[in-house]
């Protein structure tokens, strides 16, 4: 009989029946590290910026944030940003506080930019770097980021922190129809 027990056991936990507590049992925050969004989602846009806000949770209470790389990993176009007229700041007590950043190519990957922090950024604050594209893709769809965060010191941490989306529209075919 115990034998039966066991098995059921077993049977139920790798079915996922009981796996109703998994986000609190290995500490998967109930709240998104990651969000993205851009101030216009026309395609062909000129004056759109993405805006990729990160917060690393408070157990990662040791870390200082050092770089966030941010590499396209699906849309039709490759989207070109302007590395000068990109910005980051964080986030505190309803107030913002523009931080210094580099911007930079990965020579590597070319869908990939690295941004790097002038000071190191304690965990436990909400983070966003603003990316200005030339302009926005002129293929509707979805474009999809894969976003990192390297932690500064001695022993350097690499932490996948999401995948980060955003969607295009072609309004001109909407606007050309609706006039008649």
């Amino acid at each position: 009989m115990n034998s039966f027990k066991t098995l059921c056991k077993t049977l139920a936990i790798s079915t996922g029946i009981l796996l109703l507590s998994v986000p609190t049992t290995y500490g998967i925050p109930s709240k998104p590290l990651l969000t993205a969004k851009t101030s216009y989602n026309q395609t062909g846009s000129w004056d759109a910026t993405y805006y990729f806000t990160i917060k690393l949770p408070e157990s990662l209470a040791n870390w200082q944030l050092q770089q966030v790389v941010l590499t396209q990993i699906e849309g039709v176009e490759n989207i070109k940003f302007n590395q000068k007229n990109s910005f980051a700041f964080v986030e505190s007590s309803g107030q913002k506080e523009k931080l210094g950043i580099t911007l930079a190519k990965s020579s590597t990957q070319p869908q990939t930019i690295i941004a790097t922090f002038d000071k190191p950024i304690s965990a436990n604050q909400t983070i966003t770097i603003a990316l200005k594209p030339f302009y926005n893709p002129v293929s509707e769809g979805i474009y999809l980021f894969q976003i990192h965060v390297i932690s500064s010191g001695e022993k350097t941490n690499n932490l996948v922190v999401g995948t980060a989306r955003l969607q295009f529209y072609n309004d001109f075919d909407n606007h050309l129809f609706n006039q008649w």
